[in-house]
């Protein structure tokens, strides 16, 4: 049986999952759906301004023992380690987040390429309510499901005679691309630059929004500012955060992150508090 470091041992057990005798899709396919049902995708703190190391034992503590989550650098950075001391053949791979825009973007996505029998997968597990909750061939147009959704990965050259592999969603029956990568090598070195932008940087997009997510088969739930979006098999009911006691309900029942009230009193009145005023405003 494989000996784990203790941090990733917790991290595995905290899943319900023990190491796999065997190399199989099925449990990389266990882990994903059950990492992303459990810890929840979120700025909290990036917008807290709460350090963020990415050594295996912090991410650990924050998951599992303070069961805060996080974003990409960190879920991703814990699910390849994992996968990597299990035996799998991994890759580190950074992306550029794209949602649909012709922009240049940086690289401030981390995601994990997996090679098992010949076939190698899309792992992600980070990358909130549109991020898929089973790997991904990496078959390029291949319509595949995970969960509710429909994904394809494209393929094209860049202006430079690159190949990049886009991944897209399908909406209302077209594909929305949510972020490119190349298959370059990386480096923990590098994914350090892309979360010093993420969680430093004045027009990051997580500095500037109070968001989280969770996603099961069935159900997935998006936070992001003054909204609350809840889609169950096709269904969407939206609800708005109208006050700090909402915020710090819904925060506690639906994403299990319990914060004293103060601490949720300074994120309504930061990120929240403002756009009601202004949606007040056009409405009157």
């Amino acid at each position: 049986m494989t000996k784990l470091v203790p941090a990733l041992q917790d991290y595995l057990t905290d899943l319900g999952l023990t190491p796999p005798n065997v190399l199989s899709l099925e449990f990389v396919q266990q882990l994903q759906g059950r990492h992303v049902a459990r810890h929840s995708f979120n700025s909290l703190s990036v917008v807290l301004g709460d350090a963020l190391p990415l050594d295996i034992a912090s991410l650990s503590h924050k998951f599992v023992n303070r069961e805060l989550g996080g974003y990409c650098f960190e879920h991703n950075k814990l699910t390849f380690e994992l996968l990597k001391a299990l035996g799998y053949e991994v890759q580190l791979v950074l992306a550029r987040v794209l949602n649909n825009r012709d922009i240049s973007a940086p690289r401030t996505h981390r995601v994990t390429l997996l090679t098992l029998d010949g076939m190698r997968y899309l792992i992600d597990t980070g990358f909130g309510g549109h991020g898929p909750i089973a790997p991904l061939q990496l078959t390029p147009n291949l319509r595949q499901t995970a969960g509710q959704d429909r994904y394809q990965i494209a393929t094209y050259e860049t202006a430079y005679g690159m190949r990049e592999y886009a991944l897209q969603i399908e909406q209302e029956q077209a594909l929305f691309t949510l972020y490119c990568f190349d298959l370059a090598s990386y480096s923990d070195a590098d994914c350090e630059l892309g979360h010093f932008y993420s969680h430093k940087h004045a027009s990051a997009v997580f500095v500037n929004n109070l968001m989280a997510s969770l996603k099961t088969p069935q159900r997935t739930v998006f936070l992001q500012n003054e909204r609350l979006k809840i889609t169950t098999q096709g269904d969407m009911q939206m609800q708005r955060i109208d006050s700090a006691e909402t915020l710090q309900r819904v925060l506690a029942e639906v994403f299990s992150i319990a914060l004293e009230f103060v601490v949720a009193e300074h994120l309504f009145d930061r990120f929240i508090s403002p756009k009601l005023a202004a949606e007040n405003r056009l409405e009157s």
